[in-house]
């Protein structure tokens, strides 16, 4: 079965065909590390040419929501990235890349993708590693053109009014223990439960591991086998669905699988549980 947008998740190989080949691909593309906190935290080494994105620079606290569109525009032109950039994201985890992929969509960007398996798929295979990002220079370019796709993103009334819509699903994709209120998850949550009438669209063990969606190894299982696990929920393309977990990560990760699949009415609902519960 072949997927509209599965050339946005790129293999090593894949990505070092881009790098090596030629063309314009070579001049307008950039690859992103997305870390958490400073970049020296990270062992594994970094593709190279690759930049460093914190990935705190794009939401914040208390809620973890995304930044403001402002702030997000500055942190793209900062990091190089215009509207004819081909983004390249990747990470030690794929949840925290598809963080930052669904944040660049949110804000217009036309080309994202994220690499499998991320640093260590690369390390596999045997490929030169950096031991640190490329510096960034000043970016003389363009401020890129924002024009936000609204539509990848849903409010908490944007939820409200999808509960108990029929072309309208809402998927919970935390863990069972947290989806059925055994747990929070998280050591900064008090409050347990979800959403009423949202969908348990599977997920992984907590909120740091997404085993339903990935091979050991960190790859994406298939997409066949994903979209599989939805249909027993009843997710299926031709709703609109609301992704939602206790942040934003693991629905970021979820909205990205969909994305690969091509289907059409998907967002994020950036506040999740988190939000909802207070």
């Amino acid at each position: 079965m072949h997927f509209k947008n599965q050339h946005k998740l790129l293999s090593p190989v894949e990505l070092m065909r881009l790098i090596e080949g030629p063309g314009q691909m070579n001049q307008k593309m950039i690859i992103v590390y997305v870390g958490l906190g400073k970049q020296t935290d990270d062992k594994d080494g970094f593709i190279p040419g690759s930049i460093y994105l914190d990935i705190n620079l794009i939401e914040g606290g208390p809620l973890w929501n995304l930044v403001s569109m402002e702030q997000l525009g500055i942190i793209l032109h900062k990091l190089g990235i215009s509207n004819e950039t081909t983004v390249i994201l990747y990470g030690q985890q794929i949840m925290a890349s598809a963080r930052a992929a669904w944040a660049f969509m949110y804000a217009g960007l036309e080309d994202v993708r994220l690499v499998n398996g991320g640093i260590h798929a690369w390390k596999a295979l045997g490929y030169d590693v950096e031991e640190q990002p490329s510096i960034l220079r000043v970016n003389e370019g363009p401020f890129p053109r924002l024009n936000p796709k609204s539509h990848y993103l849903s409010t908490r009334s944007d939820v409200e009014k999808s509960l108990y819509d029929q072309d309208s699903i809402v998927v919970d994709v935390r863990s069972w223990n947290e989806y059925t209120g055994k747990t929070t998850g998280y050591d900064y949550m008090k409050e347990k439960g979800r959403i009423p009438n949202s969908v348990w669209g599977y997920a992984g063990s907590n909120p740091y591991h997404m085993e339903d969606f990935e091979e050991k190894s960190g790859d994406l299982k298939s997409l066949k086998e994903i979209r599989r696990l939805w249909e027993k929920s009843g997710i299926t393309p031709e709703k609109k669905i609301i992704f939602y977990c206790g942040t934003g990560w693991r629905a970021s990760e979820a909205f990205f699988i969909a994305y690969l699949m091509g289907w059409p009415h998907i967002s994020v609902y950036d506040g999740g549980w988190m939000e909802w519960s207070q």
